[in-house]
């Protein structure tokens, strides 16, 4: 009987620990694009959401380069942005979007959206929305007859983090095609593998932005902070 025992504890034990290893969240962009080890220098920023950096006139452009799809539904996940405002509570609206890449693009391809800094509009294919110059990014995915993931995980259902946002600003690595910014992406419910390599995008002339000041201290006051770092505790609670 100790041994049956004993060994049904190592077996659970191992299967725990096997679980851990499988689910370990990227620790930098290397880990989710490979090739260059100088990747391993950009690690996750934990915004929410990018400005638009390079408004020296009333229009001003930014690429997205389609790094990487490697997900079963990438011929039917959507990427894009949307605008948002903040409530005084901390919490998110809402705003417009605009889609970027559908299922049909492939790596690498590249969109270039131009962006009214008067207006607030921005405009991809003849399309329009009013985005701003700061924005968050969503993706689309099929599962379970659909979901939408935003880069604000208050707003998904799951309130999961499924965004990484790596600053990428320094631009030594040629592979990077010059974004200076690097959105990875998790396209399951609940976080799935949590690899974050179901879509990759890199993004020209954007940087991070993080909560406003204000909204901060208004979260730490209500005990919500810790929110942001659900991904984290996810991480820590599958070891």
């Amino acid at each position: 009987m100790r041994t049956r025992s004993f060994t049904i504890v190592f077996v659970a034990t191992m299967i725990l620990f096997l679980s851990g290893i499988a689910h370990a969240l990227p620790a930098n962009l290397y880990d989710i694009l490979g090739g260059d080890t100088n990747l391993q220098n950009y690690t996750d920023s934990f915004a929410p959401a990018a400005t638009l950096t390079d408004t020296d006139g009333t229009g001003d452009d930014s690429t997205f380069f389609l790094f990487l799809e490697s997900a079963g539904f990438a011929p039917e996940n959507t990427f894009g942005i949307y605008g948002f405002t903040y409530n005084q509570d901390g919490s998110v609206v809402l705003g417009d979007s605009l889609e970027v890449f559908n299922g049909s693009a492939s790596a690498v391809t590249s969109a270039t959206v131009s962006f009214n800094v008067e207006t607030g509009f921005a405009t991809f294919n003849g399309t329009s929305a009013n985005i701003g110059t700061t924005f968050g990014f969503y993706l689309t995915t099929p599962e379970a007859n659909g979901y939408t993931y935003y880069s604000h995980a208050s707003l998904n259902e799951d309130e999961y983090d499924h965004f990484m946002l790596f600053d990428t600003t320094s631009n030594t690595i040629g592979s990077l095609l010059g974004a200076d910014l690097v959105v990875a992406m998790e396209d399951l419910y609940g976080g799935g593998d949590q690899d974050y390599n179901d879509m990759v995008v890199g993004i020209s002339d954007v940087a991070p932005a993080p909560v406003p000041e204000p909204t901060t201290l208004l979260l730490i006051g209500s005990g919500l902070l810790g929110m942001g770092f659900f991904r984290k505790r996810t991480k820590k609670d599958n070891c």
